[in-house]
């Protein structure tokens, strides 16, 4: 039986290293980012590695250590970069911007800032999206989106059908695994087909 049991444990301690490997890097373009293509990796051999943003600082630069190279590259020019926890991140504009959904058609993001004095701070989220990775950023609401997707007319009646106020456009689909915005984009595309 303690065999069993020390078995089943080195099972589940050896899962849980491989899901822990993680290849944090950088998207150098949104092609790259499309692609699944990640540059200045965590190899994980147990080498040198660190990666600065310099958030905080507001610089126009992030820093790579790998090993005794360092690395320096302009926000401005790469697309993003994946952290340790598999969280996707996007430069636009002098901004980072969280990548909630990498997977799907229209990308949604979001922003975290402070509000309040000394005594009332708090969280605020800010959302965001965009047409595809290679496309501008823009706040997440119904008009932003009707401006972007002018020319898609039955996603826009769809868009209207669908979704009464702006907080509605950041819901999630629990059973298609798909934000609902992009759930309806879908369907936009879909082929109806009337008897007559």
């Amino acid at each position: 039986m303690k065999t069993i049991i020390l078995f089943l444990t080195s099972v589940v301690v050896s899962i849980n290293l491989i899901a822990q490997k993680i290849n944090e890097g950088v998207y150098l373009s949104a092609a790259d980012f499309t692609t699944g293509k990640i540059s200045y990796i965590n190899s994980q051999n147990n080498e040198k590695y660190k990666f600065y943003i310099h958030d905080g600082f507001n610089t126009s630069l992030i820093k790579i250590i790998i090993g005794n190279s360092v690395i320096k590259l302009n926000k401005d020019s790469i697309f993003g970069y994946r952290d340790k926890k598999n969280i996707y991140y996007r430069f636009f504009n002098k901004n980072v911007y969280k990548l909630i959904n990498p997977s799907e058609q229209i990308l949604l993001y979001s922003r975290t800032f402070s509000e309040g004095g000394f005594r009332n701070n708090h969280s605020v989220t800010n959302y965001f999206f965009s047409a595809n990775a290679n496309a501008s950023i823009y706040p997440l609401s119904k008009w932003n989106l009707k401006k972007v997707f002018y020319t898609d007319i039955r996603f826009l009646e769809l868009l209207d059908i669908y979704f009464d106020c702006d907080n509605e456009l950041i819901s999630y689909d629990i059973i298609n695994k798909i934000y609902n915005l992009n759930r309806i984009y879908e369907l936009s595309k879909q082929v109806i087909c009337i008897n007559k």
